[in-house]
């Protein structure tokens, strides 16, 4: 079978059977769960990242049918185009938030699941060469020890369940105060299949503490005012008993923002919730 450039395949245009029935990831991965056929494709994006596409049917059901194969080949311009769309908005996403933090004083830096600045702000452009984009425009401090403590956080980051502020010490140089460099996980809509995993870089001055700024709350993962006040109260560990009462609100209406936090924050439990606010701490006075 000729296959045109970037159409989709499946598994048995471009493998053998016995390639099939033997390969790793098959066995390993797919036939476990009743899975046991693919195709897909790959698109370049204009700006240099690959978009991959895979639809994995069930084993019971053989492979995909041309007619199949031809339905998916017939959207393949609207998949490449959602997915183009979606990697710009990604890109203002992290423009905004980067805007909103340098409305409050806050140099910041908006990185991509591979460790690119997405958007960096003046401020944070002002410390350089103390922080900086390097090779490949990817983060890179002059402090050999604190460059290595946030790449290790970055890796951290990609692979950890919990959504948990990493807070890295820069120290001082002549003229220049020593920073603490908080790296805050972003992971809006987790269900949106072409969204990036974003990390937050923000600096701050040594001695700045408290429950975080409710405008930061409220940019960083879209808290509504009213979720923002009961997070900030939650930073400071209170319960969400003595939340309702500080806040003149019905427990029930306060388990509800709490369940709201943790969807958009991306965790679990309250601890970690409060341990994740507290370590962002009070970013702006």
């Amino acid at each position: 079978m000729l296959l045109a450039p970037m159409a989709f395949a499946r598994d048995i245009d471009v493998m053998t059977a016995d390639e099939i029935a033997t390969d790793p990831i098959y066995d390993t991965f797919l036939r476990p769960l009743g899975l046991g056929w693919s195709m897909g494709a790959v698109f370049p994006e204009p700006s240099g990242h690959t978009l991959i596409f895979d639809f994995i049917g069930r084993s019971s059901e053989g492979p995909f049918s041309t007619q199949a194969l031809d339905y998916v080949n017939s959207l393949k311009g609207d998949l490449a185009r959602a997915a183009l769309i979606s990697s710009r908005m990604i890109f203002r996403q992290a423009q905004s938030i980067t805007a909103t933090l340098s409305l409050l004083g806050l140099p910041a830096a908006v990185l991509s699941d591979d460790n690119r600045v997405l958007a960096m702000n003046d401020d944070m452009e002002a410390l350089s060469p103390r922080i900086r984009t390097g090779a490949a425009n990817r983060i890179s401090l002059k402090n050999p020890a604190a460059n290595g403590l946030v790449l290790a956080a970055l890796e951290q980051l990609a692979v950890a369940r919990a959504s948990n502020v990493q807070s890295i010490p820069l120290a001082a140089e002549e003229g220049s105060a020593a920073l603490i460099l908080h790296l805050l996980p972003v992971r809006r809509n987790a269900r949106d299949i072409f969204s990036r995993s974003l990390a937050v870089l923000i600096a701050t001055p040594v001695g700045l503490a408290g429950p975080p700024d409710m405008r930061v709350l409220s940019g960083l993962f879209d808290l509504t005012p009213g979720e923002a006040r009961v997070a900030r109260e939650l930073a400071s560990g209170a319960s969400p008993e003595a939340v309702a009462i500080k806040l003149g609100l019905k427990l029930e209406t306060v388990r509800t923002y709490l369940k709201s936090i943790f969807l958009k924050t991306g965790t679990r439990r309250q601890a970690e919730l409060t341990r994740m606010l507290s370590g962002l701490g009070r970013l702006a006075v």
